[in-house]
């Protein structure tokens, strides 16, 4: 019996793990729960060993987008996680887009059934382990981070045909980065959509048959996302299988003024592919927009390069955006450049934690130009109150203690406005 879809499973991750290593655990799970807002199913929170079941323990899993194994020793020598890992495995298989990431507790071997693309090494819950582990939440890893060559993929996200999986194949081969609305993200609804159809280059509709849908006989939510890159005035290309009746003023409105019916057949695929690259070069006469496809990082440029560098990683691999910092600047005007810039940002972040002097600036231009701005700050030691800054009055603070909270509050603000990259397999 299929399972829940992910997009309507309550929890991130599962979180498999020894039971002697709770204490260590439970510190990751502090950071990821209430520093990057990641809902976990955590077996000290959740229920005890005395109470798992088989039918517990695959119902939890079921319910969650992923499952983070912390590999121990302990880990190895439990039944219950051998099985936990089995069940992920299992979901994995079955749902594209459930993550199994790894992380490393002790020196314990990684066993031979293990399937793992990476483990992560946290015997020291330092901020390079935590780093790693942030960008390794995800698996849809984009072979760019910018939106140069980014098309809206309005497609199931889940239990797709076989000729829907077929013309994916075929997509993969033309060099988009093919990106869309983040299953998890499904509260910020319509608007966000349309905020990320607005940087891209154009919309490719993949619109699946589904003869319980009355009229259409297609996906609603598809014909809908359709519809927000018409109503913006972007090319959309429909894809569309045998069976399907889309409106007639959308075939009008869209890319040649018609459908493209899939076959399932050598020649189906061949005619795909012509007619995509028609399309592409169609596309590569359209004009750029940079607005809203980027993060703009805020902090000291000199006294902590290698701690910004990685809250930069962060914030790529959380929103699969680029991240934008105030260097390395080829315009002639740069205090312009850098205005243009925040002026555009989807977000800023910005550490003002002390007090440096381009930091306040560039966090002041993002309240000057309405921009997202997210503020965080170093807590000051215990007994010292914390410092309030008056061009600051009325924005939300949020404090870290340590590097490791500072990466996860990143993480956080960044994977709110995450677009998913389909990266086809």
């Amino acid at each position: 019996m299929p399972g829940i879809k992910l997009q309507k499973r309550d929890k991130d991750f599962f979180v498999s793990y020894g039971h002697p290593d709770v204490a260590k655990v439970a510190d990751i799970v502090a950071l990821l729960d209430d520093k990057c807002g990641l809902r976990l199913w955590f077996d000290a929170i959740e229920g005890n060993a005395a109470q798992r079941s088989s039918e517990l323990l695959s119902g939890a899993i079921r319910n969650c987008r992923g499952t983070l194994i912390c590999l121990s020793k302990a880990w190895l020598a439990s039944t219950w996680c051998k099985a936990e890992y089995e069940v992920s495995l299992n979901e994995q298989r079955a749902n594209d887009g459930f993550e199994l990431v790894c992380a490393r507790l002790d020196d314990a071997e990684a066993p031979p059934w293990l399937q793992a693309s990476e483990i992560i090494d946290l015997r020291q819950l330092d901020a390079r382990g935590m780093a790693r582990l942030l960008c390794s939440l995800a698996s849809d890893v984009p072979h760019r981070f910018d939106n140069e060559h980014d098309v809206y993929l309005a497609v199931p996200w889940s239990r797709r045909s076989a000729l829907a999986r077929e013309s994916l194949e075929v997509l993969r081969n033309v060099g988009w980065r093919l990106i869309g609305d983040a299953p998890n993200l499904m509260h910020l609804a319509d608007d966000r959509v349309r905020a990320i159809q607005r940087t891209t280059r154009g919309v490719v509709a993949l619109l699946p048959h589904d003869p319980t849908q009355p009229g259409s006989a297609t996906s609603p939510y598809i014909l809908e996302e359709a519809q927000f890159g018409l109503q913006q005035e972007l090319p959309v290309l429909l894809l569309v299988e045998p069976g399907v009746a889309v409106p007639a003023d959308m075939v009008q409105s869209s890319f040649r003024g018609a459908a493209f019916e899939l076959q399932p057949s050598t020649e189906g695929r061949r005619a795909l592919a012509d007619h995509l690259d028609i399309f592409d070069e169609y596309l590569k006469s359209r004009p750029r927009k940079r607005a809203g496809s980027y993060i703009f990082w805020a902090s000291s440029l000199r006294n902590d390069p290698d701690g910004a560098g990685a809250v930069s990683s962060v914030i790529e691999r959380a929103s699969n955006m680029e991240c934008v910092r105030g260097v390395r600047l080829a315009e002639d005007n740069v205090q312009k450049a850098i205005i243009d810039r925040i002026r555009h940002a989807a977000l800023v972040v910005a550490d003002v934690s002390d007090d440096h002097r381009n930091t306040l600036i560039e966090a002041g231009i993002a309240m000057g130009t309405g921009t997202p701005l997210r503020l965080m700050c170093r807590e000051p030691p215990a007994g010292t109150p914390l410092k309030k800054r008056f061009m600051f009055e009325g924005q939300e603070f949020f404090w870290y203690r340590n590097e490791q909270e500072r990466l996860c509050l990143a993480y956080y603000f960044a994977r709110q406005f995450r677009r998913r990259v389909y990266v086809v397999r």
